[in-house]
């Protein structure tokens, strides 16, 4: 018996299998990457295991913190990412997708363990309320393996060499400090800031009357606003009530400037102001017992009690699974001026900006139109929400009276037409009056935007 020949019929044999073996493989990668993950590159899923051990060793040098990231030849843009436990264990990325040509995206982690790795596939979850524009904010999802902490999350396309990472916010390192202690009491979300914004004076105010309410923070997304504005951004920057969050939103996409499409042309609804306020949310979800979501120019005003938080703990003694708390809009038009206060500063007249406190009547809400609400919320029982509502939340929400509390709105009127004696005479800021006039005339003196030499009178 010739040894070299039966090696060889052995060598045939195995060559066989394996060839058949690699057939079938290839057959199946085929099949799967182009009937199941029809947008993925079939190269980059063949060499997807070398790419995720690569990604280990220098996620970290790919980190950013840039507000806003698109990721690279896709129409998805994310804002940031979050670990979310409260029903699965999930990392939640905001960011916004093209409602109509959604992104197939992979998602990849960098964890505090190096030896620990994980790929899926993103979930996308787009908001409901789009206000009908192609583009919406959109929550993807990326499961986590049990009992891993994840530093860093990646999503992109399978042929993309070189994914960005965002730093993952609430970890459990995180929650765990604040859970129990909250920074902050009552902290307020105002999404963007945009265009040449320079309504100093009803800024100031409105700054002023939110101290007074309870509010402890104010967070702003900044897109831009005037040189005048700057200035008393930075003041109250300087004094760590006002946080900027950079929004660079018209950078990427192209925004409308009003709310309804396609009346409002754009791609995305009104400068991102969704993705703005459910950023903030989840941003502050640990910090803040509550979260205050509402305009520049508007104002919860209590009637019944003091502030914010009297207000707050009455409602929850009566029910104390209370988590989102709604408040129906009033508009007070501003085109008039209906009431001059003697004790306002004349020096006011220089500032620029609407004064609230000469705007002492309100349009009647009309029965047969839905009226805007605005919304005081327990962050960590909501999942998404709208600008007026809650999309998704757990516990009960109170819809607050009108004779227990206001939210006022200082703007143009809406009800253009309506003739001033169907106005409704309110003071509803009588109560808030001398002490807003001497706090708004301070914080003018302290920036030198005007000059008074005796204010201890008012």
């Amino acid at each position: 018996m010739n040894p070299c020949a039966s090696f060889r019929k052995l060598c045939k044999v195995f060559s066989v299998i394996f060839a058949t073996f690699s057939l079938v493989y290839l057959a199946y990668i085929i099949v799967f990457v182009k009937v199941v993950l029809p947008e993925a590159s079939l190269t980059a899923y063949i060499f997807r295991p070398v790419k995720l051990i690569l990604n280990d060793r220098v996620c970290k040098l790919n980190v950013t913190d840039d507000p806003i990231i698109k990721v690279k030849n896709t129409r998805t843009f994310l804002v940031s990412a979050f670990l979310d436990f409260r029903d699965s264990r999930i990392v939640r990325i905001l960011g916004i997708t093209n409602r109509y040509e959604p992104d197939s995206l992979l998602c990849d982690f960098c964890f505090f363990n190096p030896n620990n790795s994980n790929s899926n596939f993103a979930e996308l979850q787009v908001h409901t309320d789009h206000f009908g524009f192609p583009y919406g904010t959109t929550d993807l999802l990326c499961n986590v393996q049990d009992h891993t902490d994840p530093q860093y999350v990646s999503l992109y396309q399978m042929d993309d060499p070189a994914p960005v990472f965002l730093k993952i916010q609430n970890t459990m390192e995180e929650v765990n400090k604040l859970e129990t202690t909250f920074q902050y009491n009552i902290l307020i979300c105002v999404s963007a800031m945009f265009g040449s914004y320079s309504n100093v004076l009803q800024f100031v105010q409105s700054m002023e009357m939110y101290r007074m309410l309870g509010a402890e923070k104010v967070i702003i997304y900044h897109t831009e606003s005037s040189p005048n504005m700057k200035k008393i951004l930075s003041y109250y920057v300087d004094l760590k009530f006002v946080e900027l969050i950079p929004w660079p939103i018209t950078s990427f996409i192209n925004v409308s400037k009003g709310w309804h499409y396609p009346d409002h042309p754009g791609d995305l609804h009104y400068f991102g102001q969704t993705a703005a306020l459910n950023d903030c949310i989840y941003r502050n979800m640990y910090k803040s017992k509550y979260i205050a979501l509402n305009d520049i120019d508007e104002l919860i005003i209590p009637i019944l009690h003091k502030d914010w938080p009297e207000m707050l703990e009455h409602f929850l003694r009566d029910d104390p699974n209370l988590n989102v708390f709604i408040f129906e809009n009033h508009l007070f038009p501003t085109t008039p001026q209906d009431k001059t206060n003697d004790m306002t500063p004349e020096e006011w007249i220089s500032v620029p900006g609407v004064n609230i406190l000469h705007h002492v009547y309100r349009e009647p809400n009309l029965p047969s139109e839905i009226n805007p609400t605005k919304m005081i919320i327990n962050p960590r029982s909501v999942v998404r929400v709208s600008v007026h509502v809650p999309l998704e939340f757990t516990g009960n929400q109170y819809q607050v009276p009108s004779d227990v509390a206001k939210l006022c709105h200082y703007r143009e009127p809406k009800q253009k037409d309506l003739d001033q004696s169907f106005l409704i005479e309110d003071h509803i800021l009588s109560k808030y009056e001398i002490n807003l006039i001497e706090r708004v005339n301070q914080v003018l003196v302290d920036i030198n935007y005007i000059k008074v030499k005796n204010i201890s009178h008012w």
